[in-house]
């Protein structure tokens, strides 16, 4: 046998001959299916010159040999059952599939190979648009960091002019105060001087009538009297003032009120929100409640809107949802389908805020246009389900806000108190949840055309609440 080169030793990925039992083994040229076993082209060479092994059956060299058998019969898998989609040993196919529609697997292969064709141009077809989608994600990649660095130079510009504008502010105010202090102390050291020069004439004028005070010649003294007076301070010194107040008054509450709001600014943080679509951000402002307050209105529900669900109570100030029905008089008002109540004061023209405690499965707080529909069960006269109105909807599981039928999901779970603050000319409506902290949880930003009236959606076993404010106490 002659010695093989490098290139015939059977490498990793390679199938190695059987026969091969000392040393390392060469790579096997043909596997023989008839015996089972691998060769390589030394040990190949007896199929290729004796008659015997003419009929045995050569394929290209495979590793996996047990596969090629039957589990059942350990015999070779020559025959392809198109009705179990298997492939079986000749036992098998005069037996248990003796009835079964059976070819050879290499004609299977043929009638397969179209189907394969189909597949690989399907798989190529994706391929491609997954190449083409690939490329245009890196596209969007690219723009969206151009359009991170174009935004963060825009940010940093308004940063930084906002830091420039608070130095020069500072600055200025610095030169103010110190201009008014030399001024005020130039002042003042004239003042001293004018002030020591009397008091030097003074003491002068004093040792003189001192002097005259202890003579003992009545002629002398008579003739110096006259001239004895005591000089008059009107006219002769200045007065001079020191006002405590260094800056105007009206400059003074300019830099009270940006004090303010920077300490108001420095409590804002950036709270994640799930949109209708994708998820986004709004930065959430923690005001104190107090200056709010300010804004209050004194709010009643009323009687002519409210379901016959409904009860109120507490002057007009609560509703309940019960099982049971209040035989409230027939009106054009009344909400006779969906369980909900207006109240009867209009908002308009300025700002307003009020707060409601909810209680038990929640429901819906908002406002609406009065032409919202009342009768008929139709989905858009729900609060939330119309261009007429705004609300937000609260439960202990779950808390979104609706208009015109889109919901805006909040992650933030409500407090039992809510907040409402509405800015009509300046076209805002907010919702705060209430704790310890005032925390923002949605705001509408729309152009009001109509005076708006505050309205519930009442959940079963569930109560709404008007809060009394005290503007006083802010």
């Amino acid at each position: 046998m002659e010695a093989s080169s490098p290139q015939s030793y059977a490498g990793p990925d390679d199938v190695p001959c059987d026969i091969c039992t000392t040393g390392r083994k060469r790579k096997a040229g043909k596997t023989c299916m008839t015996c089972m076993i691998s060769y390589c082209e030394a040990h190949l060479q007896p199929h290729k010159e004796h008659r015997v092994y003419k009929r045995h059956k050569l394929e290209e060299p495979t590793g996996n040999i047990e596969e090629k058998l039957c589990a059942k019969h350990q015999r070779v898998l020559e025959i392809f059952c198109r009705t179990d989609e298997s492939c079986v040993c000749l036992l098998c196919a005069t037996t248990e599939h003796k009835t079964h529609d059976t070819v050879t697997p290499e004609e299977e292969q043929t009638g397969k190979q179209n189907q394969l064709g189909k597949r690989r141009a399907k798989i190529k077809e994706r391929i491609e648009e997954k190449e083409k989608k690939l490329e245009e994600v890196k596209e969007t990649v690219v723009r969206i960091k151009s359009s991170t660095e174009t935004e963060l130079q825009e940010h940093e510009k308004t940063f930084k002019a906002v830091l420039e504008s608070i130095e020069r502010l500072r600055s200025e105010v610095i030169e103010l105060i110190r201009d008014y202090e030399q001024k005020e102390v130039s002042k003042a050291e004239e003042f001293i001087k004018l002030l020591e020069r009397e008091i030097e004439a003074l003491k002068k004028r004093n040792t003189e009538l001192d002097k005259l005070s202890q003579t003992n010649d009545p002629i002398y003294f008579l003739q110096k009297f006259p001239n004895t007076y005591i000089p008059s301070e009107d006219g002769d010194s200045l007065d001079i003032r020191v006002d405590d107040s260094l800056l105007p008054e009206t400059l003074r509450k300019d830099l009270s009120d940006l004090q303010r709001s920077l300490e108001e600014i420095s409590s804002w943080k950036f709270v994640k929100i799930k949109g209708v679509d994708t998820p986004g951000y709004i930065l959430q402002n923690f005001r104190m409640r107090d200056q709010f307050l300010k804004y209050s209105c004194p709010l009643t529900l009323d009687p002519n809107t409210i379901h016959k669900r409904l009860h109120l109570a507490d002057g007009n100030k609560q509703v309940m949802h019960k099982k049971t029905e209040t035989p409230y008089p027939a009106h054009p008002d009344r909400f006779d389908y969906w369980p909900q109540v207006l109240c009867s004061e209009p908002l308009n023209g300025t700002r307003h805020y009020w707060e409601v405690e909810w209680s038990g499965d929640g429901g819906k707080i908002g406002v609406t246009y009065k032409g919202i529909g009342r009768k008929g069960k139709n989905e858009e006269f729900f609060l939330g389900c119309n261009d007429k109105s705004w609300c937000l909807v609260c439960s202990n599981s779950q808390c979104y806000v609706s208009h015109n039928g889109k919901n805006i999901t909040i992650c933030t779970l409500p407090s039992n108190k809510i907040g409402i603050y509405l800015d009509y000319s300046g076209g805002s409506l907010s919702f705060y949840s209430i704790t310890n902290k005032m925390s923002l949880l949605y705001k509408f930003t729309v152009s009001f055309t109509e005076p708006l009236y505050p309205g519930f959606w009442v959940g079963r076993n569930a109560s709404m609440k008007i809060c009394q404010l005290n503007p006083s106490d802010q």
